[in-house]
């Protein structure tokens, strides 16, 4: 699980090695798609900055040829409203090259990326 707080620094490790695109949330502002580590950290940034407290936990991971599929569920508290938020269990798959993630894309839910996965793609 990823937990921080207000004061702590954005956990960022992998923001640097994000080279082809971010296609993120397309029911979020200022998602979709984003191109370089520039945009990323920057969307991140003005993310995270909306609330108090973050946690997203990872429920499940898989493993593909060169992609890794994280299922999470997400729980934060709004930094200026104190309204708890909890998201069902969505899917970000990360596209990795050398061992380093050069993609991700973000689904709202499971259903499509767990088909892709039974299919083998």
């Amino acid at each position: 699980m990823i937990s921080m707080a207000a004061g702590e620094d954005h956990p960022s490790p992998n923001v640097a090695l994000v080279r082809q695109g971010w296609e993120g949330y397309t029911h979020l502002p200022e998602s979709g798609s984003l191109s370089g580590r520039d945009e990323v950290k920057a969307w991140l940034e003005r993310f995270l900055d909306a609330w108090k407290d973050v946690d997203i936990e990872v429920t499940e991971l898989f493993e593909t040829k060169d992609r890794v599929v994280a299922l999470v569920r997400f729980h934060a508290r709004g930094k200026g409203s104190g309204v708890q938020v909890a998201s069902g269990v969505d899917a970000h798959v990360w596209t990795l090259r050398d061992g380093k993630a050069v993609a991700v894309r973000l689904h709202q839910g499971t259903r499509e990326v767990l088909e892709q996965l039974e299919r083998g793609r």
